[in-house]
């Protein structure tokens, strides 16, 4: 009973966090249509994000008969399709800085640290024997949800709110913009 109610909470959860990158794309929509020569970044990369959990959203997939994410393959979709999605927001933002869209970095780590525990998790369930609960499983779900928020809240913000930026200044030896 608790796994089934873990498995459905799970699906709720993926599609609020949809919701939530539906609802960053229309804030940033309206706040490009407010000052009509601002900058597309955002509201851009906000889509790409929704685009791509749509079509990775396991109850679309439910609803359109597909039985892709009941199996360990589902983690390796999920990896390509936020692989694309980083390809599509470094076209999309190329020409930005992190100073002007500290949201990117924060969408950049999160995508790939995301990309990283699905193959985990791929390798994990694929070939691990015997099929044993362990704590990464633990991990996997609050981390991917975390970050996740992370995205959402950079997107709505576009602020460097937990210091990623100034860290990744400091790592590359980059002096603290003015």
């Amino acid at each position: 009973m608790l796994a089934l109610i873990q498995q459905n909470f799970g699906f709720y959860v993926a599609t609020l966090v949809m919701w939530g990158f539906l609802m960053a794309f229309l804030f940033n929509l309206v706040k490009k249509s407010a000052a009509a020569k601002s900058d597309t970044t955002l509201m851009l990369m906000s889509l790409a994000l929704f685009l791509s959990y749509l079509l990775a959203d396991p109850l679309l997939s439910l609803t359109l008969g597909f039985e892709i994410f009941a199996t360990s393959d589902g983690y390796l979709v999920w990896a390509l399709f936020d692989f694309l999605t980083v390809l599509v927001i470094f076209f999309i933002s190329k020409n930005r800085t992190l100073q002007e869209v500290p949201a990117k970095l924060y969408v950049f780590t999160g995508l790939s640290t995301n990309m990283a525990i699905f193959l985990v998790m791929y390798v994990d369930i694929q070939y691990s024997e015997p099929y044993v609960y362990w704590w990464f499983w633990d991990f996997y779900t609050v981390t991917v949800n975390l970050i996740d928020i992370m995205m959402l809240i950079a997107l709505f913000s576009n602020k460097d709110f937990l210091g990623l930026v100034k860290l990744y200044r400091r790592i590359r030896g980059q002096a603290e913009p003015t």
